[in-house]
């Protein structure tokens, strides 16, 4: 059937969004859709006491509106949908489009546990108890709320949503300091500027409960100048406390957390076990050879995972001949420092077991 855009309102549940309002650049977006008239101007709308109310779509609604005026015509299917349904629906589209913001994504997944939390079946008297909960300043606290119950909830009738989606945007929105919080931003190429945290930095950010040491790390992560920083957090979070605190402090960088670990556990082992007889200071000198080469198999991995990413490879193309050849000398200086180490690892292995074989023949 054919209706007035003027004719539609907005979803019951779209005012607990981002308080109903609607994002400028994605309108922006949607506009130049309709410059080249590729935007679908479909909808999908509920009759409830004589009012039509968008399913879903408001962002297309609106970016037409502003193009076209109130009186322009649009393709509308009625639908008979519940309260609930109309809830899921939008959700949905929130979590399943391209082009969702985050947050806009975070608060259409809290909305739907917030739903379930209620327990509420009509959207009259969830408003009650939202106002209720508000006034109070407190948060539901009746269940169900899992990862997978909601999860499961927005996946009624429709595509299945990951509950690792569902986990990761509550875990921002409920764990991530606020003042980080708001500076999450989906970031093409995953690059991010001091004004923005990205969506990868935030969900491992919201891993760490202190919301202190969340600021303290998300400046570590940025002094790395190569790799994913953000995938070393997990090996942060395992390192002894006073590891922890000269990374906060930049006393050492993330990527070093592993082998710093590993040659403090190798000195607490060694401090354990008797000094050597004939060797004056043997384990300390041991374990530091340890520990250098735990720092070297670790970075020549980093080296690797850097120098052989589709990211460089595709830039490192880009490059003029000069530049290139640059990194190619400088990966080959690396490559003959590294030999010059094992060819005089070779020479003391071959020294001792030369002396055995002597003495083995006296």
């Amino acid at each position: 059937m054919k209706i007035k855009i003027s004719e539609l309102k907005a979803n019951p549940f779209k005012k607990f969004i981002n308080n109903g309002e609607l994002n400028e650049e994605r309108l922006d977006v949607l506009k130049e859709s309709i410059e080249h008239g590729t935007l679908p101007e479909h909808f999908m709308a509920r009759k409830n006491d004589g009012i039509f109310e968008l399913t879903s779509g408001h962002h297309r609604v609106e970016a037409l509106r502003q193009m076209k005026g109130d009186e322009y015509v649009v393709d509308v299917t009625p639908v008979t949908f519940s309260d609930e349904q109309m809830l899921i629906d939008m959700v949905r589209e929130n979590i399943t489009q391209r082009d969702t913001d985050v947050h806009d994504t975070a608060e259409s997944i809290y909305l739907a546990r917030s739903w379930l939390q209620s327990g509420c079946n009509r959207v009259n008297q969830f408003n009650t108890v939202v106002a209720q909960q508000r006034k109070k300043n407190g948060t539901f606290e009746s269940s169900p709320d899992s990862y997978r119950s909601i999860a499961e909830f927005i996946s009624k009738n429709g595509k299945t949503i990951s509950y690792v989606t569902v986990k990761n945007h509550l875990d921002m929105k409920d764990k991530l300091a606020p003042d980080l919080y708001k500076k999450v931003k989906k970031v093409g190429g995953g690059k991010a500027t001091e004004d923005v945290v990205t969506v990868k930095q935030a969900i491992q950010l919201s891993k760490i409960d202190d919301k202190e040491e969340q600021h303290d790390v998300l400046e570590a992560m940025r002094r790395e100048e190569t790799g994913r920083p953000h995938e070393l957090i997990t090996k942060y979070k395992e390192a002894p406390e006073n590891i922890k605190k000269k990374v906060r402090s930049g006393e050492i960088r993330l990527r070093d957390v592993e082998s710093e670990t590993i040659m403090q556990e190798i000195e607490e082992q060694n401090e354990k076990s008797p000094p050597s007889i004939f060797i004056p200071n043997l384990s300390t000198q041991m374990s530091r050879f340890d520990s250098c080469i735990a720092k070297l198999s670790l970075r020549g991995k980093i080296l690797f995972e850097f120098f052989n990413s589709e990211d460089f490879l595709t830039k490192y193309e880009t490059l003029d001949k000069e530049q290139q050849k640059n990194i190619v000398l400088g990966i080959s200086k690396l490559k003959n420092d590294v030999k010059k180490c094992y060819d005089r690892l070779d020479a003391v292995e071959n020294n001792l077991k030369k002396k055995k074989m002597i003495k083995g023949v006296e």
